[in-house]
């Protein structure tokens, strides 16, 4: 099924909500496609929402050592799993 960019974003948090898609692979998808393939019209609401997703998404790395040289650097999957729960109670 072929879906646009903002359809893709939707479908990506429905699969990371209900444990159908791995923290690392969540992230690498939802960042290329909101910063990289969105050429649609979000509301003022949705870009917030997925911008603020976008951002940990980014930053987000699986690797304890990661996190122990660089503190505060990386996400790690809490904070893309608190991002996620938050704003998609939100929207």
């Amino acid at each position: 099924m072929n879906r646009t960019p903002k359809e893709r974003l939707y479908w990506l948090l429905l699969l990371y909500k209900n444990s159908q898609i791995d923290t690392e692979t969540f992230c690498n998808e939802f960042h290329i496609t909101f910063d990289h393939h969105l050429n649609e019209h979000l509301s003022d609401i949705e870009y917030a929402l997925f911008k603020e997703i976008s951002v940990v998404s980014a930053r987000y790395s699986g690797f304890e050592e990661d996190h122990l040289k660089y503190p505060g650097v990386y996400s790690t999957s809490i904070d893309v799993d608190k991002a996620v729960k938050l704003n998609v109670e939100l929207n």
